[in-house]
């Protein structure tokens, strides 16, 4: 799992839950690194992404998956409403969990995308 977020007591709750439910996690505190992290290595089984980030956000993050044909299942994690972020592509962000997120529903949604995968 690539977890992608800028706030460290974010990426700390997100990396607990993901070994909570049985799985080891690489984390980027910007979209740039997501970026290199998605070039350099193919193996994620999903990718928790924050959308508010500085430089590189996380609408580049996926728009560069788009481009590289990068299929790796997305679970948008923000605080961002709705209105203020473009039409998500469906092929790529599988699920949005708004912040202050419930930890049990994150858990289903990751478990959901990992089984789907593996089904």
């Amino acid at each position: 799992m690539l977890i992608v977020d800028d706030d460290q007591p974010t990426q700390q709750l997100l990396e607990a839950v993901i070994r909570r439910i049985g799985f080891t996690s690489a984390i980027a505190s910007n979209g740039q690194m997501a970026i290199d992290l998605l070039n350099e290595r193919d193996d994620f089984r999903c990718v928790i992404l924050d959308l508010m980030m500085p430089a590189v956000d996380g609408i580049s993050v996926i728009a560069h998956m788009a481009k590289t044909n990068r299929r790796t299942p997305v679970i948008v994690c923000t605080a961002a409403a709705a209105r203020t972020f473009p039409e998500l592509d469906p092929a790529i962000v599988r699920a949005i969990i708004r912040k202050p997120f419930d930890v049990e529903e994150l858990s289903a949604a990751v478990a959901g995308l990992v089984d789907a995968a593996d089904g």
